[in-house]
């Protein structure tokens, strides 16, 4: 089961280019998750059952909202499958993280040699150029990469999900996280994913030093509140200051103000740009669409695939990409009120363990994927419910360091004291 589970999370990281032909649906990784699904069925059957159930409360609770939008149902369905396989690799990773106990340290290893495999790649694409089957051709000639991810802001969600593992994890050395460190911020520059590069340096490297100075010494929590708030309020006035100074990227060159002010201040007024092409404007003009339609359901929410639908509707026509390009704001509006509370409380979690003394490294890598997420998310495009290896990190995240291991002891059934308990599916001991 373990190699087994190492393959479809394998097939899963090149679901794009594991397939026939480009269109065609039926990837590797679609094949094969069924079979882990029965193969946990078989090993853990109450497990999966009470999962299970868990999944079809989730589809009704979709289609509900879906009916109560009245927007149609054209998109749920096919969100509803997405979903259901990210559900599969959920209920894999469970069950590997309850049987072997090892789990975390092979999954880590796993990552290690992937991170080799892609980096090889990418190199040898910046020499002969992308290589990949099942790829659309980019004859842009900017010198960007993407390997074997459908796009540049794939590929850019996968590089910092590693970073986190390399800034929060005691394994990796100084010199490691520093070269990972460079080669990331080097890669999201060449690619111009912007959002990525502004999470990775903007939150994920700040919140790393906090770390190493809270390892060094006790620093009183109403000193870092000062500092924090200190903090904030000089960014704000230097982005007002700094505001039309040039930052040229890969492919084009934009202000300060083109990435941190007039998006934010276009959505707190719900004022689109009334420009048709251009990456932030596109952007910016779909989280605003997205929102506007968002209230109209009083905050119920959209349904599966509602933020998509909302982008084919004719008022709401882009002249560029027509995704959310907005993670966070895809599953608010798709699922609703909950996920802002939720979050909400991951939040406040991750701010009052920020500054804690000598912090465990599973809850700093917690920390660190809670407050980086919401800029990393608005690199990826709607489609991040195919990333498959951006949720088989959230669910590591979620499940490192904690006791989870139950193995199976019995060789002809299943040992009843082998079960998880419900504990496993929802857990109490924490976020």
């Amino acid at each position: 089961m373990r190699l087994f589970f190492f393959l479809v999370l394998a097939a899963g990281i090149g679901n794009t280019v594991l397939r026939l032909e480009m269109d065609n649906p039926i990837t590797l990784y679609r094949v094969l998750a069924p079979l882990g699904l029965l193969m946990v069925f078989v090993a853990r059957p109450r497990m999966s059952s009470r999962a299970l159930v868990y999944f079809g409360v989730f589809a009704a609770y979709n289609f509900m909202l879906a009916t109560i939008y009245g927007g149609g149902y054209s998109e749920l369905g096919p969100s509803l499958v997405h979903y259901l396989y990210l559900f599969i690799l959920l209920l894999m990773t469970i069950h590997m993280k309850v049987t072997y106990q090892d789990f975390d340290d092979q999954y880590l290893r796993f990552v290690k040699w992937f991170y080799v495999f892609l980096l090889a790649n990418l190199v040898l694409e910046m020499f002969i150029g992308s290589y990949w089957p099942n790829l659309y051709e980019d004859d842009s000639d900017d010198g960007s990469v993407r390997a074997f991810f459908w796009n540049q802001n794939d590929l850019a969600v996968v590089l910092c999900v590693i970073a986190w593992y390399v800034l929060a994890l005691d394994r990796f050395s100084g010199r490691v996280r520093l070269a990972v460190v460079l080669v990331t911020a080097f890669l999201l520059y060449r690619n111009d994913s912007k959002a990525a590069l502004l999470s990775l340096l903007l939150v994920s490297i700040p919140v790393f030093i906090v770390f190493r100075l809270c390892s060094a010494k006790r620093i009183s929590p109403r000193l870092w509140g000062l500092a924090a708030g200190t903090i904030v309020v000089v960014g704000l006035f230097s982005l007002v200051a700094l505001s039309d100074v040039a930052i040229n990227f890969s492919t084009d060159t934009y202000t300060v103000g083109d990435l941190l002010v007039k998006p934010v201040v276009n959505i707190v007024t719900l004022q689109d740009s009334g420009e048709s092409l251009g990456s932030i404007n596109n952007r910016t003009d779909a989280a605003i669409y997205i929102i506007i339609e968002y209230l109209k359901s009083y905050g119920i929410g959209l349904g599966a695939g509602g933020s998509w639908l909302v982008l084919t509707l004719p008022q709401y026509h882009l002249g560029g990409a027509e995704s959310p390009h907005n993670a966070m704001l895809q599953f608010t509006a798709d699922f609703g009120f909950p996920v802002l509370l939720g979050y909400g409380y991951l939040v406040y979690w991750a701010l009052r363990r920020l500054f804690r003394y000598r912090l465990q490294e599973p809850e700093r890598l917690r920390v660190m994927a809670i407050l980086s997420f919401p800029l990393l998310g608005l690199s990826q495009s709607g489609a991040i419910v195919t990333n498959y290896f951006f949720f088989g990190g959230i669910y590591f995240i979620w499940m490192y360091g904690r006791r989870m291991y139950r193995p199976i002891v019995a060789e002809a059934g299943v040992d009843e004291r082998a079960q998880p308990s419900a504990g496993v599916l929802a857990s109490t001991g924490g976020v």
